[in-house]
């Protein structure tokens, strides 16, 4: 299976019924197997902010949540996880390409991908990568046990090793 099959695989089998997603090329063919697969409602959302507050919702509402997005894109939705998500214990797996390192070609994506597992342990969002090394299922399997078992949002961040890196050379 590809990476992206494993990824869906354990979100479906961890109950997950509701994907946020802002478009991205590292995660197209993820989002196009979202969408197309009856198990899940895909909502495309414009600003990653704006998917924890859906994600809120979906929670509220009954649903299991996951938020596919860019280490950039995360990096604006620090104060709604700390300020939402952490303290009403508002449970989602993020799943988030990052940027700015291996390979990367845009220095401003360096800040908050190089700095975001930093961050997120700062503001106490428990997180984790994925390489090319990594068992993806098992892995995306563990941290949407935890995210649901805690109630609290947990992100994994995708490494280029996994990814492949944007070629924009």
């Amino acid at each position: 299976m590809t990476w992206e099959e494993d990824i869906v695989s354990a979100l479906r089998a961890n109950g997950v019924e509701f994907v946020a997603y802002l478009p991205d090329t590292v995660v197209g063919d993820l989002v196009a197997a979202v969408e197309a697969d009856e198990a899940f409602t895909a909502v495309r959302v414009t600003r990653e902010e704006e998917a924890v507050g859906v994600l809120s919702g979906a929670w509220l509402g009954g649903q299991r949540g996951a938020l596919l997005c860019q280490s950039s894109g995360l990096a604006t939705a620090v104060n709604a996880l700390a300020s939402l998500s952490k303290p009403a214990r508002i449970p989602f797996l993020g799943i988030v390409t990052r940027r700015g390192d291996l390979g990367e070609f845009n220095l401003a994506q360096v800040p908050f991908g190089y700095n975001m597992a930093d961050v997120l342990d700062d503001i106490g969002v428990r997180n984790d990568s994925l390489g090319g090394d990594d068992d993806v299922g098992r892995t995306v399997d563990a941290a949407a046990k935890t995210a649901f078992a805690t109630e609290e949002p947990y992100v994994l961040a995708l490494e280029s090793s996994l990814t492949g890196a944007k070629d924009e050379f």
